[in-house]
C-alpha cells in the first residue's frame, strides 16, 4: 500500500493500468467490431495479411529455402517485396522460420514494446503516464501495432541501452553497437553516452565509431540495397524530403524561370537537408550560449529523453520515414513533462512546445481525416504536419544541446557565456 501511494509509483500504475485496459478494449472490438474496422477507428490503414512489415522476414526465409535470393526475387512474400532489412536479418534464413510464425511473434514484439515502455521511466507521476498514454495509443504508433514492424523489438533494445546506463557504460555501449548492426539508427542515440565523464564518452564514442565504419564497410553491399530498396512515402512520414518527395514537379516548375534545371534538381536533391543542419547549428550556438541550463532530476528520464531525441532528429535528417516511428518519441515524454513542472520559463515553454508537438505529429493521421471531412485543403494539412514536425526538431535539438554536462560546453569555451552556466529553478 506505501509502495501504491508513492507518488513515483503512482503514474507507472496509471500507465501499465491504463494500457492494459485500452489493449483489452481493442481485442474485444477485433472480435465484435472487426479487425479491419477497429484499425480504422485510429484511421490506420490496414494492410493484409496481419503485421505484414514483419512477413518480409519469413517470407524471403521461405523464398531462400526454396532456391530464390530475396534480394532479387521474393515469391515466399505476400505481396512479392525485395527483402531489404541490414545483413544481420539473413541470420533468420536458417532459423526454419515460417509466415505461421508471424502472429506470435509480431504480438511478442507488441509485449516487448510496452513491457519497455512501463519499464524506462523514473519518477513517474500521473500526468506523466497520461502524456504517454497519448503516444503509445496514437494513429502513429497504432500503425506500428498494425504493421507489425521490427522496430517494435528495436525500442525495446533502446530501453535496454537507456537502462543499462545505470549499471555499464561498456555495455550500454556493446548494447548500442548490437542496435546499430540490427538496424542501423539506433546508433543515434550514442548521446546517452553524454552521462559519462570526458574520457570515458571520448573512448567510448570512438570506438563505437570505429566499428560501426567497420561494419559498414564490411556489409556495404547490404546497407546499400537496404537504403536504396526501402520505401519512402510521401505520406504517413516524416524527415527533411517530405515536401520535396511530394511537391518536386510543382517546385520544380515555380523555380524553372529563374534557375537552370540542373541547379533545380541539386537544390531540391540537397537543400533541405542543408537547411536543417543550418538550423541544427544555429540552434547548438544558441543552446551551448544559454546561461541557464535544464535541470534533471533523473539520469535514467534524461538518458531516455537523449535517446528520443537523437533517433528522432538523426532519422529527420535521413529524409523520409514512416510515421511509425514517432512511437519512439514516447522516451522523450517523462523528461519533458519534467521540464513543464520547472520555473524556468523558458524551458517550461520550449519542454510545453516539445509535449504539444510530439502529440500533434503522432496524432495527425487521425486529425487529417477529420479535417478533410470539414474540407480542409490536403495541401494546407500536409504543410501544416511537416510545419510541426520541424519545430518538433528545432525544440528537441535545442533541449538536448542545452542539456549537456559542463564539459562539452567546455569544449566550446570560445562561444559559451563568460560566467559559468547554472542550472535552471526546479
Amino acid at each position: 500500500m506505501r509502495w501504491l501511494a508513492d507518488q513515483n509509483n503512482r503514474g507507472r500504475v496509471a500507465l501499465i493500468t491504463a494500457t492494459l485496459f485500452i489493449w483489452l478494449l481493442i481485442l474485444v472490438s477485433f472480435k465484435y467490431y472487426g479487425y479491419e474496422a477497429t484499425w480504422q477507428l485510429w484511421n490506420v490503414p490496414t494492410a493484409m495479411p496481419p503485421f505484414l512489415d514483419f512477413r518480409l522476414i519469413p517470407g524471403s526465409a521461405e523464398s531462400f529455402r526454396q532456391g530464390f535470393e530475396p534480394t532479387i526475387k521474393n515469391p515466399g512474400d505476400p505481396h512479392g517485396r525485395i527483402f531489404n532489412y541490414p545483413f544481420f536479418w539473413r541470420i533468420f534464413f536458417y532459423s526454419g522460420i515460417t509466415q505461421d510464425d508471424t502472429i506470435w511473434v509480431s504480438s511478442l514484439m507488441i509485449v516487448l514494446f510496452f513491457a519497455g515502455v512501463f519499464l524506462f521511466p523514473e519518477k513517474l507521476r500521473v500526468p506523466d503516464a497520461l502524456a504517454m498514454l497519448f503516444v503509445v495509443f496514437s494513429p502513429a504508433s497504432m500503425l506500428l501495432y498494425e504493421r507489425g514492424n521490427v522496430d517494435l523489438f528495436i525500442f525495446f533494445l533502446c530501453v535496454l541501452i537507456v537502462m543499462a546506463g545505470d549499471y555499464s557504460a561498456a555495455f550500454t555501449a556493446v548494447l548500442l553497437m548490437v542496435g546499430a548492426v540490427i538496424k542501423l539508427f539506433p546508433f543515434f542515440g550514442i548521446s546517452v553516452l553524454l552521462r559519462e565523464s570526458k574520457a570515458k564518452f571520448l573512448w567510448l564514442f570512438g570506438g563505437c565509431f570505429i566499428l560501426l565504419l567497420a561494419y559498414i564497410y564490411v556489409t556495404f553491399g547490404s546497407v546499400k540495397a537496404s537504403w536504396n530498396l526501402t520505401m519512402r512515402g510521401d505520406g504517413l512520414s516524416y524527415g527533411t524530403n517530405i515536401l520535396i518527395t511530394r511537391y518536386r514537379d510543382s517546385i520544380s516548375q515555380s523555380l524553372a524561370g529563374w534557375l537552370s534545371d540542373s541547379v533545380i534538381q541539386t537544390t531540391l536533391k540537397y537543400g533541405p537537408l542543408v537547411l536543417a543542419l543550418f538550423l541544427l547549428f544555429i540552434v547548438f550556438i544558441f543552446a551551448i550560449k544559454a546561461r541557464t541550463a535544464p535541470i534533471t532530476l533523473s539520469e535514467r528520464n534524461m538518458a531516455a529523453f537523449r535517446m528520443g531525441a537523437s533517433i528522432y532528429i538523426g532519422t529527420f535528417l535521413l529524409g523520409n520515414n514512416w510515421d511509425y516511428r514517432l512511437a519512439f518519441l514516447v522516451l522523450v515524454v517523462p523528461q519533458l513533462m519534467q521540464w513543464r513542472r520547472s520555473r524556468d520559463k523558458k524551458y517550461q515553454i520550449m519542454a510545453g512546445v516539445g509535449v504539444g508537438t510530439v502529440i500533434i505529429s503522432c496524432w495527425f493521421l487521425i486529425s487529417s481525416f477529420y479535417l478533410n471531412l470539414m474540407h480542409v485543403s490536403g495541401k494546407f494539412l500536409i504543410i501544416s504536419d511537416e510545419v510541426i514536425n520541424w519545430i518538433l526538431y528545432v525544440d528537441l535539438a535545442y533541449l538536448v544541446f542545452a542539456s549537456v554536462p559542463d564539459w562539452v560546453r567546455e569544449l566550446f569555451w570560445f562561444i559559451a557565456p563568460k560566467k559559468s552556466v547554472v542550472q535552471a529553478v526546479r
